[in-house]
């Protein structure tokens, strides 16, 4: 029968047209398929369906290429944020970096510092006990002094007329000689007797100790003598004052003792540093006042 025939032929066209539409959307294939001439009986009536399909293949598309530039913006965004992150995070390496160097170099200034501040502690120390050593000498010599002014019995020696007198009688050119109490002071500045600073003699030295010895042989041969070595506080003295002080006050004992041939006996020496200023410290001519040796005659016998 026709119908029959008709109506089983167009089942199986009627769905892979649809599968078509469903599988490809709009390609060409379905274009030369089923739906390109409908000859069949009942056909005329299906010919309007694969338009819905391929709209929803249209619609589905353009649904995933929106999702897919979404989610492209999205991974650009984050790759943009990531980027920036690992840019600040290279700057605030190097930040840190340089912070680093910075308190390394810093950490070697300070040790650099501190070996430093051992050091002068070290040179301060050993200084202060040469000091000590000689501030304990000098104290004995001051002792050995003062109890050298005494008699046996422990009455004090009052000075005697002939020291009093010979102060009157006593002259030398350029230097100042004056009674202080019971004992006569001889006043040499050490520039004249040094150069500045130092335990080398000048040229004139000779000149000027021979004369202050062949005084003292004429006027106070049998007087005891202290020659005292002064200084003043200028930076270079401060340290080894009492030092440089008993360096000087050798060398005059040993010109008067072994060139001028006064009596060992007769003289001491003490360094008194800047212990006993005459004027101020505080101008070139009040330090230059103060770096002086002092002959000290006093009113006793080296004889009894």
């Amino acid at each position: 029968m026709p119908m029959l025939h008709g109506s089983s032929q167009l089942r199986p066209l009627t769905f892979a047209s649809l599968l078509c539409a469903l599988l490809v959307a709009s390609s060409t294939g379905c274009k030369q398929g089923a739906f390109s001439q409908n000859t069949q009986p009942g056909a005329a009536g299906l010919a309007t369906t694969p338009a819905q399909p391929k709209m929803f293949a249209q619609q589905q598309v353009d649904q995933l290429q929106t999702q897919m530039l979404a989610q492209q913006q999205s991974l650009t965004s984050q790759v943009q944020d990531l980027t920036r992150r690992t840019q600040q995070l290279d700057m605030n390496n190097s930040n840190l970096t340089r912070e680093l160097a910075q308190a390394q170099q810093s950490q070697q200034q300070y040790q650099e510092q501190i070996v430093l501040l051992q050091k002068q502690l070290g040179d301060t120390a050993t200084r202060l006990k040469s000091e000590q050593l000689a501030a304990q000498e000098s104290s004995k010599q001051l002792n050995a002094l003062q109890a050298s002014t005494k008699f046996r019995g422990g009455a004090s020696i009052q000075a005697n007329s002939s020291v009093k007198q010979a102060l009157q009688t006593i002259s030398l050119p350029g230097l100042i000689v004056k009674q202080d109490g019971d004992v006569v002071r001889i006043e040499i500045p050490a520039d004249k007797l040094f150069t500045p600073n130092s335990a080398q003699m000048t040229p004139e030295a000779s000149r000027i100790l021979d004369e202050v010895a062949s005084a003292i042989a004429r006027s106070y041969s049998r007087q005891r003598i202290i020659i005292e070595g002064h200084s003043d506080n200028s930076p270079d003295n401060t340290v080894n004052a009492h030092l440089l002080t008993n360096a000087q006050a050798q060398l005059v004992f040993q010109h008067m003792v072994q060139k001028n041939n006064l009596p060992a006996r007769q003289l001491s020496i003490l360094a008194m540093g800047e212990n006993h200023p005459l004027a101020s410290n505080g101008e070139p001519a009040g330090q230059a006042k103060n770096r002086r040796i002092e002959i000290v005659v006093y009113p006793d016998s080296i004889d009894g």
